[in-house]
């Protein structure tokens, strides 16, 4: 089987070549078909959440959008450390915006968004959704130095949780986070396997983590594609994030997030799962009516010419002035 990034420059719906004096180290295009698979997952995945009805069996999500730029408290608070010595977070230049970082996932600013308040005890559990665009500072990117399995920038859509402080609670909410999962890569016609995480992969705030991995035939072997963690009173003791009780009590509450879609890596699964001999790629029926068709082909346009940096133009001929 090739691999997403051979399938996809032949389709002309990723560029990843010739970048570095554009967009700096493993950035990416996506083009055509592979934007719209991009919109697609998002859409896709935002519907399902969003849409779920109003039986207690499937209560909806609420849809957010969230601050990209945020204090180095709130990751603090959420068990990542902005000021280590190397971190994956991006922080704005000190001299110009004092203590700013960019979020590498939407479940900082979720958490960040019920900092030092309270929630109603009829509301919970709260759930929510969103779609950010995050930024990590890959520093892991030699065993890969091409492709889209580690990049400084993606898509990914983030279900984020608030419960009661009983462990059963937040329990419950991780496992119906983990079945949303599930249920969305089934959809996507994906083969995959779930990972019930040890202590040691844990990470500072988790009490318990899943991790699901996907078949990717290119790379012959299965890759991370998403996580589901109960942090329990980690994140908001550190945050402040508590609920009332119907009595006037405030309690501190329990968090859980998960990974609902995080496009490049479904895109890598998705291409190489579904290629074809002649080179096209089936589009998996949940996503077809986002793309309009049943199947990407070879391009009809001709794709771009590389001319060289910075190519200087030729100089005119100027015609000899007449004596």
């Amino acid at each position: 089987p090739r691999g997403h990034l051979e399938i996809a420059e032949k389709l002309d719906i990723i560029r990843q070549k010739r970048l570095s004096h554009v967009s700096g180290h493993r950035s990416y295009y996506l083009r055509g078909a592979g934007a719209l698979l991009q919109h697609g997952l998002v859409n896709f995945t935002l519907n399902k959440l969003i849409q779920r009805g109003f039986t207690p069996m499937t209560v909806p999500f609420t849809p957010m959008t969230v601050p990209d730029l945020l204090r180095g408290a709130v990751f603090e608070g959420c068990g990542m450390t902005p000021n280590a010595n190397p971190s994956q977070i991006y922080n704005i230049d000190p001299s110009r915006f004092e203590d700013l970082n960019l979020a590498g996932t939407a479940e900082v600013g979720l958490a960040g968004y019920f900092m030092d308040h309270s929630v109603a005890f009829r509301d919970l559990p709260i759930r929510m959704v969103c779609s950010s665009t995050c930024y990590r500072a890959e520093t892991d990117t030699g065993k890969e130095p091409r492709g889209l399995y580690r990049v400084h920038h993606f898509t990914k859509v983030e279900m984020f949780g608030v419960t009661g402080p009983g462990l059963e609670q937040s329990s419950r909410l991780l496992e119906e986070f983990l079945s949303l999962q599930m249920e969305i890569l089934t959809e996507l016609g994906l083969h995959f396997r779930v990972l019930d995480m040890p202590t040691q992969e844990l990470g500072l705030p988790a009490y318990r983590k899943f991790d699901i991995e996907a078949w990717m035939p290119g790379r012959g072997r299965f890759g991370e594609v998403s996580s589901a963690s109960n942090c329990t009173d980690f994140q908001s003791r550190r945050l402040h994030i508590m609920f009332q009780e119907e009595a006037g009590e405030l309690q501190f509450a329990h968090t859980v997030n998960a990974t609902a879609c995080a496009v490049p890596r479904l895109l890598i699964a998705l291409l190489e799962s579904n290629q074809q001999e002649d080179g096209s790629v089936l589009v998996p029926p949940a996503l077809q009516p986002y793309l309009g068709t049943e199947r990407i082909t070879a391009p009809t346009h001709v794709p771009l010419q590389y001319i060289g940096p910075n190519q200087p133009q030729k100089p005119r001929h100027l015609s000899r002035p007449v004596s």
